[in-house]
C-alpha cells in the first residue's frame, strides 16, 4: 500500500505536469492562455459543484439521521465529493478532470457499488474476532444442535 501511495503522489503530479505542458505548448501563446483558463475555469467549475452537492449530502445525511436510516451510502458520498474537491484544489488537468468525475452522481454511484462489493468480497475472506479460535464467543464448529 505505501508503494502505491508513493505511485500515486509522484506519477500523478508528474502526469499533471506533462499534460499542462503538453496543452500550453501545442498552440504557442493561445495554447498557454487556454490551459490557464482551463484550469482556473475548471477550478470555479468544480468549487461551485463541490460546495452544492457536500450540502445536499450534509442534508441527507442528516435527514437519514433523524429518521433512524442507515446514511452509508450518503457517507459514502460525502466522502468522494471531499475528494473531488481536494483533486480540484490541485492545479492541472488530469485531477481537475478526476475531480470533475466524482462530482457525477451516476459516477460517483458506480463507484460506491464497486467500493462496497471489494469491501464485502475483503469482508468474506477476512477472519474477524468473533471468529477467532481465542474469542470467548462459539464459531459456527462450537455450536452443537440438540435437536
Amino acid at each position: 500500500m505505501f508503494w502505491r501511495l508513493i505511485l500515486i503522489f509522484i506519477l500523478l503530479p508528474g502526469l499533471d505536469l506533462l499534460g499542462l505542458l503538453f496543452c500550453a505548448n501545442m498552440f504557442g501563446l493561445l495554447g498557454f492562455v487556454v490551459t490557464v483558463m482551463a484550469v482556473i475555469g475548471s477550478g470555479i467549475l468544480g468549487a461551485f459543484l463541490a460546495r452544492y452537492q457536500g450540502l445536499r449530502c450534509w442534508i441527507e445525511f442528516n435527514r437519514q439521521l433523524d429518521h433512524r436510516e442507515s446514511p452509508t451510502a450518503t457517507a459514502l458520498h460525502g466522502i468522494l465529493i471531499f475528494l473531488a474537491a481536494i483533486l480540484l484544489i490541485f492545479p492541472g488537468l488530469l485531477t481537475d478532470f478526476l475531480g470533475l468525475m466524482l462530482l457525477i452522481p451516476p459516477i460517483r454511484s458506480l463507484l460506491i457499488s464497486y467500493i462496497q462489493f471489494r469491501f464485502e468480497a475483503y469482508r468474506a475472506g477476512t477472519h474477524f474476532p468473533h471468529s477467532h479460535p481465542n474469542s470467548n464467543q462459539p464459531n459456527s464448529n462450537d455450536i452443537i444442535d440438540l435437536e
